[in-house]
């Protein structure tokens, strides 16, 4: 079946500025590369002896509405061994012992085992609890993701290789049919207190209950933010989570059932009580810092594919910004620009859809460009339902560093239903020179070749795609370029329970490339 979303892989050059009234004054493109730099997911060098992952936004019960599971991934020839440490928002602990093979996989259920004294670790027959896991990892060769399961698709993202002091999100949404959950996981041995502040629809909020949160020491608490009066029913939640003391790691978990039939979906004008158009899941890791330059190497919308481009500025200069789309090709261009501006603490909510600036079935890579020099946080979000013969939800924070080894995780909801999906990998270079592209598996004597899929070229200032081949799907994936490139992994199903998944890859070290 033919794919209504794409291009071909290398396709004719169009380059159009948005987040202006209209088009036409002079500028160019941010092709010499990315801004401020703001660290990945990285893994620790070969020659590290031990690196930590944290993950959190799961529930640890199966049949749970979002239990998790945890993916390892070796791209080393020697077997790693792990301690896994599983922590609720009700004090539970549990660590259990895992070994990851030589350049393989290994799969792992975020489920709690009961406490010795035989107390369940959650009343019987409700939903598990929320989980964190804090991972230890003897060596540096592996790597941690977190897919999260639902009845209406699932969810992978790689697990944080850090904590840090500030997290934040530039998007989420507390309407009927959809939950809102912010997960804080706290690694150290003292507790630590964080407070949180958000940009809704009717302007800032920071709710008592959300000021002096406690984050237990190696343990976790999760916020619902629907349940509060300041922030329930709310189209648009920007949020920033401050540690006052200590440093944690801040997920987003956003849940959203089947709408209401006849209700306006988000975006419509003028709409009351509007809901999210399609059910699905994403999960997040939050930005640790803002930054003057976001990349995302796919965007396309169509029809049933409803994409946005979500802005949030937590500082308190105003942020003037380009928005700029190129699809695939061999040439070279620059376009016109125009300015948005969004106000201190403020949000912004882009649709591409219909708009005349806009690049219609066609895929394109997305820069966004801050003119004035103020930080933003952005994600693009993505929404697919009839016409479309895809469903689900999709969201994905942009990327602000290159790099030149990249992976990509092993994601079992889709070796487990590999012919119901499609798979892309999408890469951006930002820099001046082309790239020279490599798609490897992994294996106990290192790098193989994937069957199916092939070496390609991208041209400086460009994207390019691959579709990886049914036989590959779901298995840990090294991307090797001659140049710093910008990467994401992309699945799209016509099954709702399969859904839609944007994710981020893993920053590979250079002792590793």
């Amino acid at each position: 079946m033919a794919d209504p979303r794409r291009l071909p892989v290398l396709g004719a050059l169009a380059c159009v500025v948005v987040l202006g009234a209209a088009l036409g004054s002079t500028g160019t493109t941010g092709s010499t590369g990315i801004g401020a730099q703001v660290p990945a997911v990285s893994q620790a060098p070969v020659s590290a002896l031990s690196s930590s992952w944290f993950c959190a936004g799961a529930r640890a019960e199966p049949g749970a509405s979002d239990s998790g599971w945890l993916t390892f991934d070796n791209v080393g020839t020697s077997a790693v061994d792990a301690t896994v440490r599983l922590v609720t928002p009700q004090g539970y602990a549990g660590t259990m012992g895992e070994r990851v093979p030589a350049g393989g996989t290994l799969t792992v259920p975020e489920r709690l085992i009961n406490p010795p004294d035989g107390t369940p670790a959650h009343p019987k027959g409700t939903p598990g609890p929320w989980v964190g896991a804090l991972v230890t990892l003897f060596g540096g060769k592996a790597s941690v993701s977190q897919v999260v399961t639902t009845a209406h698709g699932s969810a992978a993202q790689p697990c944080a290789s850090e904590a840090a002091g500030k997290w934040y999100f530039a998007t989420g949404t507390t309407v009927r049919n959809a939950r809102d959950e912010i997960s804080l996981l706290n690694p150290y041995t003292v507790d630590a207190i964080a407070d949180l502040s958000f940009t809704t629809d009717r302007g800032p909020a920071q709710p008592p209950a959300d000021q002096g949160v406690v984050v237990p020491a190696r343990g976790l608490a999760v916020l619902d933010l629907g349940a509060q009066a300041q922030l329930g029913l709310m189209q648009h939640v920007a949020v920033t989570v401050k540690a006052r003391t200590g440093q944690i790691v801040a997920f987003e978990t956003e849940i959203a059932t089947t709408p209401p039939a006849g209700a306006p979906p988000l975006g419509t004008t003028g709409a009351v009580d509007a809901v999210v158009p399609v059910a699905g899941i994403t999960l997040t890791l939050g930005a640790t810092q803002a930054s003057t330059d976001w990349w995302w190497p796919e965007g396309a919308d169509g029809p049933g594919l409803n994409e946005s481009y979500d802005v949030y500025n937590p500082g308190p200069r105003p942020a003037r910004l380009s928005l700029i789309l190129v699809s695939g090709g061999a040439a070279g261009g620059a376009g016109g620009s125009d300015q948005l501006t969004v106000g201190a603490y403020g949000t912004a909510v882009v649709p591409t859809n219909g708009q005349p600036w806009a690049l219609p079935d066609i895929s394109y890579s997305t820069e966004l460009e801050s003119t004035n020099g103020v930080p933003v946080v952005a994600e693009r979000s993505l929404a697919a339902a009839a016409p479309s013969p895809y469903r689900g939800l999709g969201a994905l924070l942009g990327q602000a560093q290159a790099a030149k080894t990249w992976l990509l995780g092993t994601d079992p909801t889709l070796s487990a239903r590999p012919s119901l999906a499609q798979v892309w990998l999408e890469v951006s270079d930002p820099g001046l020179f082309p790239a020279s592209v490599s798609v490897e598996g992994i294996s106990a004597t290192g790098p193989v070749e994937l069957p199916g899929t092939r070496s390609f070229e991208v041209a400086a200032g460009q994207r390019a795609g691959l579709q990886l081949p049914i036989a590959v799907l779901g298995r840990a994936t090294v991307v090797t370029s001659s140049v710093p490139i910008l990467l994401e992994e992309d699945s799209y199903s016509m099954l709702p329970k399969v859904g839609m998944n944007l994710a981020p890859a893993v920053e590979l070290s250079s002792a590793q490339a």
